[in-house]
């Protein structure tokens, strides 16, 4: 009888830790309701030219990178400016890994990369991987 009571009390001990951890933080987590969200697949936004590199800002909000896709010229050295506008997802860092890029994104702190484009599709993603963003170098 004894060891009844005791699985009861466990159950009744897990139900309430898997409660009350729902209850605190929330049925999913920040960063992933800003994945369902990244990857709106809108148009890739084209850099600007400035001093001979192609350059261009992008934001991390509540709903992912904004935006998510830009354009670059194959060849054409790029900066690329990241700003994170918010501390409700995982964004706290860009990863470019196929150039070795992994940069820390402080809160309202401008971050550049800097790195000369190939010709290619790549991704930048936050450290977990979890929000993307592409670039298509053409």
């Amino acid at each position: 009888m004894n060891g009844r009571k005791t699985l009861i009390a466990i159950g009744a001990l897990l139900f309430a830790v898997v409660t009350l951890s729902a209850a605190a933080f929330g049925s999913s987590h920040d960063c992933c309701k800003a994945v369902e969200t990244s990857g709106r697949g809108g148009q890739p936004v084209r850099p600007t030219q400035k001093d001979g590199a192609q350059t261009a800002a992008v934001e991390v909000t509540s709903k992912g990178f904004e935006p998510d896709s830009l354009k670059l010229k194959v060849g054409v050295p790029a900066k690329v400016t990241f700003v994170r506008k918010t501390d409700q997802t995982c964004a706290k860092e860009v990863v470019i890994k196929e150039y070795g890029i992994e940069r820390k994104l402080p809160l309202n702190e401008p971050v550049t990369v800097e790195f000369t484009p190939r010709k290619g599709e790549f991704s930048f993603a936050c450290g977990m991987n979890m929000i993307k963003g592409k670039l298509i170098v053409e």
